[in-house]
């Protein structure tokens, strides 16, 4: 007697072999049979004729840190597939937590994707363990996987202080970083276009990451640079992987701006000479030639020193305004001007707002809403941050269709959707979200493997499953064999597709049928069941 069995499906199981007719059989949370299971009875059966059965998908890369715990319904990513999301990306995080700088980590994340929600941000806990306990005592319908954050460490210690730290103030975010990976963070991510990440050394990164091989973790980074600068900051996080002795992954690697389109070849062959030199280095991307982050990301780092509220008092001063307007015309060796590698104020638009006073602005590019109020674009963001305390999401053009090809075929590439799980009503539903947030796995299959051909169905679901499970070394997870846990996806490869546009991206991805998360049916005939199975997943398994 099985309590689940998924029968008449094509099995693509996730190590990129040729699909098979097989049906699967699961009792509790675990797969334990595959083949033909015609003649054994089961509690709940699942008739996948003419459908395809894979692993569930591991979403590499997300901020749904808060999301999962105001949300636990995941509806975008569960209606995409996702059965895994891995929190903590880009150095933001919400652990760990120092008493002397909680407020400055709050008002941190209420810049970044993880905090503009329209909720009171409460961080009930103080060290990546309790964190995850306190997912584990409140459990979405998905599982979590965590990241350790360098931002939240170097926040932890040194508030927003540029400097470099202290002999103590290493030794202490040293200690945090062995204590997060010890409790159950899988590795560490960077984010250095942000605060407090820029203000960190290659030195400082390194000697931090150290603290992950003997957990068996690994570097994460979004790099300094993704435009102009994109060579030499590939070649510091292959440097801090290297002086650390752990293997290294790039977030979103991308050619960010015009003046770099066409040149993912030589990226991609600078990642080919780490591997081959020893420098274990994998990747993500997401399907999309359009990023998001914050609006404050487009400001120069000096601009963020002693954090939000320094920064916000910056930006009231006129004097203070004509020199960010200086540096980004005239650029500042090392930092990557968001507002030249999206190529004009028309390519970047305002997406998400808290005040309904300028709610009428969200979906407006930059450039139509200096228009509409009679200003200059520069003093119309200045103005816009100050009025919404930091607190603006924004959709830049970066990327060129062929790069993002060119990355996505490379066999170390993995599909991370870098959007936190949202929904079409309620807490989690605010603003004009990335499509990504709702569409990443159904845009792989529809326009990448169906329409383009870029990929075959084997290779875009490993890239969705085994590679990322075996990325994070989770123990029995990512593929679709027996003994494994029982992540599972029903899906119909010729219907399967995003709906969400950067117009309307409020729109759940149509074709996935079930979604099977630690043997629970957590979608069923494409209706979310409202089971909360999920769970924390670490490198010790479950």
């Amino acid at each position: 007697m099985y309590d689940v069995k998924i029968v008449n499906g094509l099995i693509i199981d996730g190590t990129g072999n040729p699909g098979y007719a097989a049906d699967v059989g699961i009792v509790g949370d675990q797969i334990i049979a595959i083949g033909d299971l015609s003649d054994a009875t089961s509690r709940e059966t699942i008739d996948a004729s003419g459908k395809v059965v894979a692993p569930g998908f591991v979403d590499m890369h997300t901020h749904s840190d808060l999301a999962v715990l105001f949300d636990p319904l995941t509806n975008s990513k569960i209606f995409d597939g996702v059965t895994t999301e891995v929190v903590g990306n880009c150095g933001i995080g919400v652990a760990p937590v120092s008493e002397a700088n909680r407020q400055l980590l709050i008002d941190y994340l209420g810049t970044r994707m993880i905090g503009n929600l329209p909720v009171t941000i409460e961080l009930k806990w103080e060290s990546m363990a309790e964190y995850l306990d306190y997912i584990r005592q409140h459990p979405p319908a998905l599982n979590v996987c965590a990241l350790l954050a360098q931002g939240a460490v170097r926040i932890a210690v040194m508030g927003f202080d540029k400097q470099a730290p202290t002999n103590r103030q290493l030794s202490e975010m040293k200690a945090l970083v062995a204590a997060g990976l010890a409790e159950g963070a899988v590795g560490f991510s960077s984010g250095l276009i942000y605060m407090p990440g820029e203000f960190s050394t290659t030195d400082e990164l390194a000697e931090l990451a150290k603290e992950i091989g003997p957990y068996q973790g690994f570097y994460v980074s979004h790099i300094r640079n993704e435009s102009e600068g994109v060579f030499d900051a590939l070649e510091e996080a292959l440097t801090i992987g290297e002086k650390a002795g752990v293997p290294v992954h790039v977030s979103h690697l991308k050619v960010a701006g015009q003046s770099v389109w066409g040149r993912s070849p030589e990226l991609l062959a600078r990642i080919d000479k780490a591997n081959q030199d020893g420098v274990e280095t994998t990747f993500d991307l997401y399907p999309y030639t359009s990023g998001m982050t914050g609006l404050t990301a487009c400001m120069p780092p000096w601009a963020f020193e002693g954090g939000v509220e320094k920064l916000l008092t910056r930006l009231a001063d006129a004097e203070i305004r004509a020199k960010i307007v200086a540096d980004v015309e005239t650029g500042i060796t090392g930092w990557q001007n968001l507002f030249k590698a999206a190529g004009g104020w028309e390519n970047i638009t305002i997406t998400t707002v808290n005040s309904q006073a300028n709610k009428h602005l969200e979906g407006k590019t930059i450039r139509q809403i200096a228009d509409l109020q009679g200003k200059d674009p520069y003093n119309t963001v200045f103005d816009l941050l100050i009025a919404e305390k930091g607190k603006v999401l924004i959709v830049l053009l970066l990327m060129a269709e062929d790069d993002l090809i060119n990355i996505l075929r490379h066999p170390m590439s993995m599909i991370g959707s870098d959007g936190m799980s949202v929904s079409t009503e309620g807490v989690m539903s605010f603003g004009m979200p990335h499509p990504r947030a709702f569409g990443t796995r159904a845009r792989v299959l529809a326009r990448y493997v169906r329409e383009k051909k870029v990929l075959s169905l084997e290779e875009a679901v490993k890239k969705m499953s085994y590679m990322p499970a075996w990325r994070l070394g989770l123990p029995k997870r990512g593929l679709l064999r027996v003994g494994y846990y029982a992540d599972a996806v029903v899906f119909d490869p010729d219907e399967v597709r995003d709906n969400a546009v950067y117009s309307d991206p409020k729109q759940y991805s149509s074709g996935f049928e079930y979604v099977v998360v630690n043997g629970k049916v957590v979608l069923a005939n494409g209706m979310h069941q409202k089971v909360f199975n999920g769970r924390v997943i670490t490198r010790k398994g479950q």
